[in-house]
């Protein structure tokens, strides 16, 4: 087997990121730095918005060759079928490896065999959503005035991370973070105030409401463990929330029980911010029919929120994207609507979806059923999809980025694998692409469903599995 480096000639042309991982662990030069900045990004930029200026990705795809050494079909098998008989895995163990490229088949293990896929799941989620809706697109946040009531109603679009205040607009140096935060509730009240002027500044109380009815829910699917929500994993999914509900900075902190409802209470504080006068608290109910729309905001591309929910496995992220393609796909936006508006787009693809059962976006449901080569077969459909063209972008580079960031950290896949991890009690998975050191990209998908209690030995396995791979100069 070959060293990381030796395959860097023509990896950093297929997945854009060998060299991009030497550099940034300074053993190459270049313009990159695993040394934090020294002034860190705010999550939440206070200035005035800025005209939208949608993230560029590295172009992963870029540079593919077809003519790169085929890996032999016979060692490749040989290698998933190691990772099924480790000690640190089981008989449950299925794998998918083709060829990003064309589609060949280097290992077949099961690869058929619906099995519990975990966050995974958010992979199908997200090439479903963007092959029907598009990756740039958007949904609207919008208040409402009815002028006799003297009633501003805040009416839910479909966008779970709104700023508490003025929202970025794209004007971030992360584009992990770009999707969080992109439009606020600070612009919509500096809309409100500019198109009603002294009728809410000058002209008396206001009144609040929050309209979410257009997400039915449940907003906490009921396939959802308690102990998500008690640990910060996820908030519930109504159509509107500020920072995905969390109550404080970082990432598993506690949520707002009422997403809806928090944003209502912060939006009230924008308003009174700039002489409007709220009479009460904001309260739930439907924008009247004769009310007009005074303010909306768009929430960041679609693309942008992808790259979002599959670098840092945001399931409320998920859940949402995954509803909002119900509604996009006239279905309704519930768990069993999104579930059909997801079979539907992936069938639509042509993607493999022979067992496929689903009951949330995100993959905590542990009745999820997903098959490895359903896996592969949406990550090759995606290849072919114009609206799809940046998911190797998306998806986390090993060593670098995401979930993946620390994984793989002096390990041969680092640089070299782009994927979406996923862990439940009992199950790991992983699935992404994967270049070889003869720089032939590869799609594989590792589920593996009634493990023991921890994740360390599954890991482990796999990803000496992976590690194989990445350096196999096997060619057939």
């Amino acid at each position: 087997m070959r060293g990381i480096i030796a395959g860097v000639g023509v990896g950093v042309l297929a997945l854009g990121g060998g060299y991009l991982y030497l550099d940034a662990q300074d053993v190459v030069p270049g313009f990159l730095t695993a040394q934090p900045a020294e002034i860190p990004q705010a999550p939440f930029i206070t200035a005035s918005p800025v005209a939208p200026a949608p993230v560029q990705g590295d172009d992963a795809a870029a540079g593919l060759s077809a003519d790169a050494p085929r890996p032999s079909a016979t060692e490749v098998q040989a290698l998933a079928e190691a990772v099924r008989e480790d000690s640190r895995t089981g008989t449950s163990t299925n794998i998918s490896v083709v060829d990003y490229l064309d589609g060949t088949v280097y290992a077949d293990l099961d690869a058929a065999d619906p099995q519990t896929p975990a966050s995974t799941t958010k992979l199908i989620t997200a090439v479903a959503a963007v092959s029907q809706m598009g990756a740039d697109s958007t949904t609207s946040t919008t208040v409402t005035w009815d002028a006799t009531s003297r009633i501003l109603t805040l009416v839910a679009g479909g966008d779970v991370m709104l700023a508490a205040d003025q929202g970025h607009h794209g004007d971030v140096a992360s584009a992990e973070d770009a999707a969080n935060g992109w439009a606020g509730l600070g612009d919509l009240a500096d809309e409100v105030v500019s198109a009603l002027g002294p009728d809410v500044t000058g002209g008396g109380a206001v009144k609040l409401r929050v309209d979410d009815t257009a997400f039915p829910g449940p907003a906490w699917p009921k396939e959802w463990p308690e102990y998500a929500f008690n640990l910060g994993y996820a908030g519930p999914v109504s159509g509107l929330a500020v920072n995905g509900a969390r109550l404080t900075e970082g990432n598993y902190v506690a949520r707002a029980a009422d997403p809806s409802l928090h944003a209502g209470g912060l939006f009230l504080e924008r308003l009174e911010e700039r002489g409007v006068t709220v009479q009460g608290e904001a309260t739930r109910a439907s924008s009247r029919a004769r009310a007009v729309e005074v303010a909306a905001v768009r929430s960041a591309p679609l693309a942008e929120v992808a790259r979002h929910l599959l670098s840092v496995s945001d399931n409320t992220v998920a859940e949402q994207v995954a509803r909002n393609l119900a509604l996009a796909s006239g279905e309704r936006a519930t768990p069993a609507g999104e579930a059909r508006a997801i079979t539907a787009a992936l069938e639509a693809l042509g993607v493999t979806v022979d067992g496929l059962e689903l009951y949330d976006g995100a993959g905590f449901s542990d009745r999820n059923l997903i098959s490895p080569a359903t896996m592969t077969s949406a990550l090759l459909a995606a290849r072919d999809e114009p609206s799809l063209a940046g998911l190797l972008d998306w998806l986390p580079l090993a060593g670098l980025e995401g979930t993946v960031e620390t994984r793989y950290e002096g390990l041969p896949p680092a640089g070299y694998w782009r994927a979406k991890t996923g862990s439940l009690t009992g199950v790991t998975a992983i699935a992404g692409v994967l270049m070889t050191a003869d720089g032939r990209p590869l799609a594989v998908a590792i589920l593996a469903d009634g493990m023991g209690y921890g994740q360390e030995g599954p890991i482990g396995a796999f990803d000496d599995f992976l590690g194989a791979l990445a350096e196999c100069g096997c060619e057939g």
